[in-house]
């Protein structure tokens, strides 16, 4: 399993927002920008073919249009959108809104589907969906990953919850949430992914969704569990 950190910051920053890569045909999150940082990589967009979306803010999803527009004109046409049960509604008024003249066009070109099943199968992968505490966005979902008894979980935007806490409790890699110095009702900070690193020691968390003074603060605590990444930055597990 090959993990790429598309976006390690949150929109205040000059860091990609949020979002990973897995395997390169794997995304979790298509935010804003995300065609553009995978054209930088040199990763071609039109190759990807699945996209787990953990929630509707717009730094999660709002490259919909634009990956609809490029597989529309792509060789491989499959599309497959894992979400909760708003996100063909949500999606399909993003798309009307950026290109209203190539709705149908592009709808009826490309293979789309969307998938609202809680525990479902990516490539290899048996992956299970986890609802996740992002305050007044709801729902918010995590997704759990598994293969040959490895579990690797993403949390997407989450204050610190049971669900989070289960899921540092099981999984080898835990991509998280990490927005603050001191964690919130909507996102957790340094003192949360203390605490779990702490009661999870097996487990090695990537943070994300990184305000700067937070990156700066955390690279201070030197903590041997936790993974700081950059853009762009691959883990193989």
């Amino acid at each position: 399993m090959k993990i790429r950190v598309i976006g390690s910051g949150n929109i205040w920053t000059g860091y990609n927002s949020a979002s990973y890569m897995i395997d390169d045909n794997i995304l979790v999150d298509m935010p804003n920008g995300m065609c553009k940082y995978l054209f930088r990589m040199g990763i071609n967009p039109r190759e990807i073919e699945n996209v787990l979306l953990t929630h509707f803010h717009g730094d999660h999803y709002f490259d919909i249009p634009f990956y609809f527009l490029l597989k529309s004109k792509a060789d491989n046409k499959n599309v497959n959108i894992y979400c909760s049960k708003e996100g063909k509604r949500k999606s399909q008024k993003l798309l009307k809104l950026a290109f209203p003249n190539s709705v149908k066009r592009i709808n009826d070109t490309i293979n789309l589907n969307y998938v609202y099943d809680d525990c479902f199968k990516v490539n290899n992968y048996n992956v299970k969906k986890i609802l996740v505490n992002h305050g007044r966005m709801k729902p918010a979902y995590g997704y759990i990953f598994e293969i040959n008894n490895h579990k690797i979980g993403f949390t997407g935007d989450s204050a610190l919850c049971y669900n989070v806490e289960y899921m540092a409790s099981i999984c080898k890699y835990l991509f998280c949430d990490c927005t603050y110095i001191k964690g919130t009702s909507k996102h957790m900070g340094i003192d949360n992914i203390q605490e779990l690193s702490k009661n999870n020691p097996n487990c090695k968390f990537v943070v994300s969704h990184m305000e700067d003074e937070t990156r700066d603060k955390l690279k201070e605590e030197k903590i041997e569990n936790i993974i700081i990444p950059e853009d762009n930055y691959i883990i193989k597990i």
